[in-house]
């Protein structure tokens, strides 16, 4: 069983912390970088629970960034001594590769806020799902 923070991390469903949030595994993959399916291939929790729900993950988002990018332009610019001119250059490189991690992030963390973790309903689906690879039944 997945814990709170770790099914945030690997992207997964709150109720059941197995289904996948995003149909494609790879943030980089940037035409389906924010495709996800409408309800759990496991548990069917609904993941557009109502229009516009995932505005808010906006929020979340914006405190990521700057979760980053406060501790980043001090270590620049104090630790090393370098000039605000070297902390823009390294946004410049950093912001392309880590916007699609924190999108998914921020969702993910925004949709755990709001669904709650069944661990009745999470053991149900592993034993269907153990139920239906199981060899012997054929």
């Amino acid at each position: 069983m997945a814990s709170f923070l770790q099914s945030i991390v690997t992207q997964r469903c709150p109720r059941c912390r197995q289904g996948r949030l995003f149909l494609s595994p790879n943030p980089f993959h940037l035409k389906e970088m924010q495709t996800m399916p409408k309800e759990c291939p496991v548990c069917k929790q609904d993941f557009v629970i109502e229009p516009g729900f995932y505005f808010g993950a906006t929020y979340i988002s914006y405190a990521l960034n700057v979760a980053w990018l406060i501790p980043t332009f001090l270590f620049i610019r104090f630790v090393l001594g370098e000039p605000f001119r070297t902390f823009v250059i390294t946004m410049f490189i950093l912001l392309p590769v880590l916007v699609p991690i924190l999108f998914r992030l921020s969702r993910a963390i925004w949709i755990h806020l709001f669904v709650r973790y069944d661990p009745g309903l999470a053991a149900q689906a592993r034993e269907a799902r153990q139920e239906s690879s199981d060899p012997s039944d054929s």
